[in-house]
């Protein structure tokens, strides 16, 4: 792991070449995730974190699979999902989000709900996106069949 599992995020910004508040959304939602600890602006990686960077692509899918469901505003987005088959709107999505008061900070903008749905949800393949319709659906899992001969 980089940096021996930590960091200051000014100096990953400076290596990205980035403004500091431009790294913050991905270090927050790193931290959400688990993979990621914030301490006096130094990012230290959890032993998920650990795991995780270590783990080949479709290890870390996984992994991230296993933790986005838990969080929101994804579990909110996955009950929406479950309940309407045929999809569901970024609006349908700040609706719900609006009607509870522990969540209306996710509905605030519309547009970085869609962009943070559809980095996580998409990526896991928890949700597919419909760009013509604007819907959301759960995505159609893959089974695998073992046939004996």
């Amino acid at each position: 792991m980089a940096y021996g599992g930590r960091a200051d995020l000014a100096f990953i910004a400076r290596e990205l070449q980035m403004e500091v508040d431009q790294i913050l959304p991905a270090s927050t939602a790193a931290e959400m995730l688990g993979v990621l600890e914030i301490h006096d602006g130094e990012g230290v990686a959890t032993q998920l974190g650990i795991k995780v960077s270590k783990s080949l692509a479709k290890g870390k899918k996984r992994i991230l699979r296993e933790q986005v469901p838990s969080l929101e505003p994804f579990s909110t987005a996955l009950a929406l999902a479950k309940e309407n088959p045929k999809g569901f709107s970024i609006d349908d999505l700040v609706n719900r989000l609006s009607s509870n008061p522990d969540l209306v900070e996710y509905a605030e903008n519309a547009e970085k709900l869609r962009e943070l749905l559809m980095d996580w949800m998409i990526y896991t393949e928890l949700l597919s996106y419909d760009g013509n319709s604007g819907l959301f659906k759960l995505k159609a899992r893959k089974t695998q069949f073992n046939s004996s001969t």
